[in-house]
């Protein structure tokens, strides 16, 4: 499987949880913002294509936003994810010998 494919299998579906909790909360700027990281997350095809949706995920605290418990809960676990990915993909394949 590939990387992108193995991001996308563990961060899409909470990132979809993400944006159901924010729209029933009311929260448009929040579900927009993560929306759009959604969709870049889902056109990736190259692992470099990851870095862009797993940057602003890691940044999310940077933009400011206030979340309901429900909601960082969500956005604890998925930069958990996230973190986790991000450090599998910094490191080199193993080649064997």
């Amino acid at each position: 499987m590939s990387s992108s494919t193995e991001v996308r299998n563990q961060i899409g579906p909470l990132l979809d949880r993400l944006i159901i909790q924010l729209d029933d909360e009311g929260s448009a700027t929040q579900r927009a913002y993560f929306a759009r990281i959604r969709r870049s997350l889902y056109r990736a095809r190259h692992d470099w294509d990851l870095a862009t949706p797993i940057r602003e995920l890691s940044t999310t605290s940077a933009v400011g936003f206030t979340f309901s418990s429900d909601a960082d809960a969500l956005i604890a676990r998925i930069l958990e994810k996230a973190g986790a990915l991000a450090q599998e993909l910094d490191q080199p394949p193993l080649r064997p010998h």
